[in-house]
């Protein structure tokens, strides 16, 4: 494992078939909600500092398939809070 090749966000978003967009909700996701149980799916990435680039494994990329089909979709959706943060309501 630790020669595994390393992957930016970029190809991994390009291995998930998702976008970069996507990844970056599905981490902000994760930082709100470190206990649920779909968020303990999500890989930790590698990252040198707080502003650098961050990284992923290849079998973190087999990983973050698995949580794109577990997640349910859809506006109600779990990620639903973190999507549609600046929707008001009955509007």
């Amino acid at each position: 494992m630790a020669d595994e090749k390393l992957f930016k966000v970029e190809e991994v978003a390009l291995f998930v078939g998702v976008s970069v967009a996507t990844i970056n909700i599905w981490y902000r996701w994760k930082r709100n909600h470190q206990d649920h149980e779909l968020a303990k799916l999500l890989p930790d990435f590698i990252q040198s500092g707080p502003r650098q680039k961050r990284m992923w494994r290849q079998s973190d990329c087999w990983k973050l398939i698995e949580f794109r089909q577990s997640i349910p979709h859809g506006r109600n959706g779990i990620l639903g809070d973190t999507t549609q943060k600046y929707v008001k309501k009955g509007e």
